[in-house]
């Protein structure tokens, strides 16, 4: 997806906390991940929030890490987060993560990073996604470590039914509509996201299964929680092939 188009939803959206469907409560978001990668990481790092949106949950990080810089590849987001959920060791940029020149001047900024990251590969395509992987290796460094929360195939397959079943869920309708939510391609099979790092450089020290909360209200006024994947990963100190077996790799000194 282009920045032109997550300008132009996030420009639509009211300002209110909890417009855009990802935007739930931080204590029910951020606060329940940080347990997950806290213990791997060094508080000391600056923390990195990938596709920070309209920064509700990079604020409540910023408790948490000496400072925390919240990158989006749209403006309208950036400007929504700045206005909305400033603070004094947190800071709002626009950033192609896939741009060199802006990937070399946030490591010649920051250094080594944390890196905490939701629902971004699957917006990707497939030789974007390696790209994006090569950029975090980058920036987490020898020190950083990354927390992802991914969708899989079988978010898609639940969004789809729910939609087909005539559930009235108009934000999830909406980025049905608009980006193909629940019927493109996830980044990896459901399981498989532990993979994926792995054939890119990454050693992944935690994954598994974790809900993500919406601000979608189902027919009897619940939350709608979707299945997705969670993921907790350093970058190796030598990345691996894709052709290198795990015997080739036992016989390299």
């Amino acid at each position: 997806m282009t920045g032109a188009a997550w300008d132009a939803f996030w420009s639509a959206l009211p300002a209110e906390p909890g417009a855009a469907l990802w935007d739930s409560s931080p204590r029910l978001t951020a606060a329940r991940h940080l347990p997950l990668f806290s213990g791997h990481a060094d508080p000391s790092l600056p923390l990195l929030d990938v596709g920070c949106g309209s920064g509700r949950q990079t604020r409540w990080l910023g408790r948490h890490f000496p400072r925390v810089v919240g990158v989006d590849i749209a403006e309208a987001a950036v400007r929504l987060a700045a206005a909305s959920h400033p603070a004094p060791n947190v800071d709002y940029r626009r950033a192609d993560l896939l741009d060199q020149d802006s990937v070399a001047a946030l490591r010649a900024e920051l250094g080594d990073v944390n890196v905490y990251m939701r629902g971004v590969l699957h917006q990707l395509a497939p030789d974007q996604r390696a790209r994006m992987l090569t950029t975090l290796r980058l920036l987490l460094g020898g020190a950083g470590v990354l927390f992802a929360q991914e969708l899989t195939e079988r978010t898609g397959w639940y969004v789809a039914e729910l939609l087909a079943g005539g559930a009235e869920l108009p934000k999830t309708a909406g980025l049905a509509a608009h980006f193909d939510f629940g019927a493109r391609v996830a980044p990896t099979e459901d399981g498989r996201l532990r993979l994926l790092f792995e054939g890119n450089g990454f050693d992944v020290v935690g994954d598994g299964d974790i809900a993500l909360h919406t601000t979608e209200r189902t027919a009897d006024g619940r939350p709608l929680e979707l299945p997705t994947r969670y993921l907790v990963a350093r970058a190796s100190a030598r990345p691996r092939h894709p052709e290198e077996t795990v015997s080739d790799t036992r016989r390299r000194p």
